[in-house]
């Protein structure tokens, strides 16, 4: 009886990781925060009184996915040269794949201006975070800080509702 060898299937390759600005490497699957920049990130940090304003997901080879108006979209990770990545964030490779999966599948998500309403109420006094939370949670639409915690729920990961906690000191 003659014995065959298969031959190993070979290791998918891991997209290349992004050095930060601070020198941290970024792998994917890793969310980052930054300031955010414009009105939009302004009304962000105003209405969560946080310092981040934007949130992204890491894809690999420099990529990130955004949810940015029109919709959410693929773009250069060296955009936000300001964030702040969850790199110690533990992550086991299936569960970046998922976060990596799910964030490529968000990629043309409308992006969320009704949640811009809802923030300006809340900084103007008009209405709570609470009385709102039901008619944004209904909708399909993504802001930045929602397409990341969908990500990492898709993977079984539940984040704090302050992402820049959950990404590690500035």
């Amino acid at each position: 009886m003659a014995v065959t060898a298969l031959p190993a299937a070979p290791a998918r390759p891991m997209p290349a990781p992004y050095i930060a600005a601070n020198g941290d490497e970024v792998l994917p699957g890793c969310f980052g925060v930054s300031h955010g920049a414009g009105i939009t990130g302004e009304l962000i940090r105003h209405a969560t009184e946080s310092w981040a304003g934007h949130a992204f997901v890491y894809l690999g080879n420099g990529q990130i996915v955004e949810a940015a108006p029109p919709a959410a979209r693929v773009s250069p990770a060296a955009s936000h040269p300001d964030a702040v990545w969850n790199v110690r964030f533990p992550l086991t490779a299936a569960q970046r794949d998922e976060i990596c999966a799910r964030a490529r599948a968000l990629v043309g998500c409308p992006y969320d201006y009704p949640a811009y309403v809802g923030f300006a109420l809340k900084v103007l006094k008009i209405r709570s975070g609470a009385e709102l939370d039901p008619v944004f949670k209904a909708d399909h639409w993504r802001v930045c800080s929602a397409l990341v915690a969908d990500c990492y729920a898709y993977a079984g990961i539940r984040l704090t509702a302050d992402l820049r906690n959950s990404a590690g000191p500035a």
